[in-house]
């Protein structure tokens, strides 16, 4: 006697930001550095967590998402009195944007409700945080000017934790930064200038960074110059999967996905970036640079011996 196949149970419930983390190839997602394996509590912010709290949310993974959260809680338990958190205003506003973006996405999931009251009772304390980042604001409009991916970051802070606490000037101040880092952009060929210089990683971090904003904020309305953002991203991914090198503003990276024994090449962000548009577009040749990419560096890193461990 035949039996029928357990039917296909649909996946939980998404909408937004949430529906577009839902459908990434997951085994995509483990191989870049924004989807860490095991989250170190010791370390100042977790921001690959951050990203791995969003995508447990929005398939529904109440454990894993709860694993995650116990970062929320480490990090706010080293709040100060002022509302920083013993660290610079940049490392503040990148991980606040972190939080804030993972926050509206657990909003769009099904585990709204789960996280619901953990979500207001930190809202004096984010509102306290971006107290003290307001007093950081000119400094860091004056001296990430020219790091775009850094000032999209801020952007992401001050948007996102402005409407979890719908506060109005701080959205103000959000688009601001929004403004700044659109100031960098190249529209004749799609290049955020970091430093006056190209970068495929930098790129790609801006790219990212556009995306989440885009998918948060409604009244933002940068899909061209963005889509001309992706198509420089996906000229400088050769065939073979290499990243064209261009004209590097420094030697190693300061932005918090790279990964890979090139240390130039982040590998990680790259990733991101195409994987969101690939999802919000249907976008077959942003898949295709992915998959090239990914298997080139495994390969390479494969390849590659490891150090013994310094005595």
């Amino acid at each position: 006697m035949l039996h029928a196949a357990p039917e296909q149970q649909p996946p939980p419930k998404a909408s937004g930001h949430a529906a577009i983390l839902q459908h990434m190839p997951v085994e995509l997602l483990h191989y870049s550095s924004v989807y860490p394996e095991v989250a170190d509590p010791s370390a100042p912010f977790q921001l690959g967590t951050m990203m791995k709290l969003a995508v447990a949310a929005a398939h529904g993974d109440q454990e894993i998402a709860d694993e995650c959260w116990f970062i929320v809680d480490s990090t706010f338990a080293k709040q100060t009195k002022a509302g920083d958190f013993g660290g610079d205003p940049m490392g503040a506003a990148v991980w606040l944007g972190e939080f804030s973006r993972s926050v509206l996405v657990i909003q769009q999931s099904p585990l709204a409700a789960h996280f619901k009251d953990r979500i207001e009772a930190l809202k004096p304390a984010l509102a306290k945080a971006m107290h003290w980042m307001n007093k950081q604001r000119s400094r860091m409009l004056f001296e990430d000017r020219a790091i775009p991916d850094r000032l999209l970051s801020e952007a992401q802070a001050y948007l996102f934790c402005g409407r979890l606490l719908d506060d109005p000037t701080l959205i103000k101040y959000g688009h601001g930064f929004l403004d700044s880092a659109m100031k960098t952009f190249r529209a004749s060929d799609g290049a955020f200038l970091e430093k006056n210089g190209t970068d495929s990683g930098y790129e790609a971090a801006s790219l990212v960074r556009l995306q989440e904003i885009m998918l948060n904020v409604p009244d933002v309305h940068l899909e061209e110059p963005f889509a001309k953002g992706i198509q420089w991203e996906l000229t400088h991914i050769r065939a073979d999967g290499t990243v064209l090198a261009d004209g590097k503003p420094g030697l190693f990276s300061h932005s918090k996905m790279i990964m890979g024994p090139e240390k130039q090449v982040n590998v990680g962000e790259i990733s991101l970036a195409l994987l969101y548009y690939h999802e919000r577009a249907n976008d077959a040749a942003s898949l295709a640079a992915i998959e090239r990419l990914q298997k080139h560096y495994a390969t390479l890193a494969a390849a590659t011996p490891t150090s013994p461990p310094s005595r």
